[in-house]
């Protein structure tokens, strides 16, 4: 009974401590750039708590987590809500992760893709959560392969089967999943204060890197530095954008077709 006490203690107590804290939160569909967008972060001296080629979150734990939950909250009567107990689980993860990484003093947080699929839980945690929301043209992510478009992988099985995908051509199971995220991240954000979300497209980042990353510190009001203006230079180019173009026009007419309104939406048609 005693020990019960003090473990809902020790868990009121953690998720007070997290509700004080404003990490930053790089949100975007897998191969969407957010790799490049994580390390332009970590130049500018953010701490996401990576090393590794793709700049997710080294914290396997963690990013377990946010994969089960993700897989859990595919429904739409969840999406609005959380689940009491997979909030629990993610905030003892987070804080874990926190525990490892963040500071006080710095400015920290994560990217992994597949937090786009958990918008609510990250705000019920972290009401005073900065979001940078990256989206890239879903005709160049329907030719390209993630875990969310993987029939043989188990998140991106319930995810093809939530949306009616499964039987269907791989270009069209990775457009619609691409829509069916950003559509959701959009509902999300719809909710938020402008201020706590910075909104950036792969292709302006690729045409303007510089600028738009001036932007970016002015929201998060923070300087710019060199290490972030040379890994830039380094890293982004023009001859990214729109890859697409290279596969049969039959099929990227059927992508616009599937997710034409998501691609109007986000200035792609």
């Amino acid at each position: 009974m005693f020990a019960w006490l003090g473990s809902r203690r020790k868990i009121k107590a953690q998720a007070g401590f997290l509700s004080s804290l404003q990490p930053v939160l790089i949100m975007g569909r897998g191969h969407s750039g957010t790799r490049v967008l994580s390390y332009a972060c970590t130049h500018l001296g953010i701490q996401l708590g990576t090393t590794s080629a793709t700049g997710d979150a080294d914290d396997r734990t963690f990013t377990r987590t946010i994969k089960k939950i993700a897989g859990r909250n595919l429904q739409p009567p969840a999406y609005g809500n959380v689940d009491e107990k997979d909030l629990a689980r993610f905030q003892k993860a987070v804080f874990r992760y926190y525990k490892k990484i963040g500071s006080q003093e710095a400015l920290w947080g994560w990217k992994f893709p597949e937090t786009y699929l958990i918008g609510p839980y990250v705000e019920r945690t972290f009401p005073q959560a900065r979001y940078i929301h990256m989206v890239r043209d879903g005709r160049d992510l329907a030719f390209k392969r993630h875990l969310t478009d993987d029939p043989e992988r188990r998140l991106g099985r319930k995810l093809l089967t939530q949306i009616g995908a499964m039987g269907l051509p791989h270009h069209l199971q990775a457009a619609l999943s691409w829509a069916f995220q950003v559509d959701r991240f959009d509902a999300f954000c719809g909710g938020l204060p402008a201020d706590r979300v910075f909104y950036l497209r792969f292709e302006d980042m690729c045409l303007q890197p510089l600028a738009l990353m001036h932007r970016l510190c002015d929201f998060l009001r923070i300087p710019m530095t060199v290490d972030c203006e040379r890994y830039l230079a380094r890293q982004l180019e023009a001859g990214k954008i729109a890859q697409y173009k290279s596969e049969e026009p039959e099929k990227i007419r059927d992508v616009e077709k599937a997710v034409g309104a998501t691609l109007k939406r986000h200035g792609y048609l």
